[in-house]
């Protein structure tokens, strides 16, 4: 009895991927392109037609550095890179608390004694790339107000020399942000 349902177990699972196009994304058919709808010419080189399973994908690359209202750099600000569907009312992000601090432990940077921090991340392509800057030691460095840096997404910003398939390539900026004290 155990032997026919895992059979049958399995004979779903490989009609469900069947189904879900996980046997080939991959075509050897030689195509043709008819001249009009009477006559179809055959194509003398062969041409593959490739069917593509996935999600479009950017890598996103921010380089800057934070100085204070005298123009002196700051260490130890924490800057995180916002993912595309956080909801943000001012500098606090809304949702689930520990899920938020979850996040944002595991993704911040913390710029060095020059002010200069380098942050990337990998996401589905978008319009708008936010910075989320935080001064989180007290008044070890002076006091910051937390601010938000916002950066569309320009053309002239990209590096699309390693693009390719679903690989839309990289997004690159430099910023300078001027903290204000609190």
């Amino acid at each position: 009895m155990k032997i026919k349902y895992l059979r049958l177990k399995n004979w779903l699972l490989v009609s469900v991927m069947g189904a879900l196009g996980f046997a080939s994304c991959h075509s050897n058919k030689n195509l043709s392109k008819p001249n009009n709808e009477e006559e179809p010419v055959e194509i003398k080189e062969r041409e593959e037609m490739r069917l593509m399973y996935g999600v479009p994908t950017m890598n996103y690359q921010v380089k800057g550095q934070i100085k204070n209202a005298n123009g002196k750099p700051v260490k130890d600000i924490r800057v995180n890179m916002l993912e595309r569907n956080m909801d943000i009312e001012g500098t606090t992000l809304q949702g689930d608390p520990e899920a938020i601090d979850k996040w944002l432990r595991g993704t911040e940077v913390v710029t060095d004694k020059k002010g200069r921090f380098e942050i990337s991340n990998s996401g589905l392509p978008q319009e708008q790339v936010r910075l989320l800057i935080r001064d989180v030691d007290g008044k070890a460095n002076g006091e910051y107000r937390d601010q938000v840096v916002e950066m569309d997404v320009q053309y002239s910003d990209m590096d699309r020399t390693n693009a390719n398939g679903w690989n839309q390539g990289t997004f690159k900026k430099e910023v300078k942000v001027k903290l204000e004290t609190k």
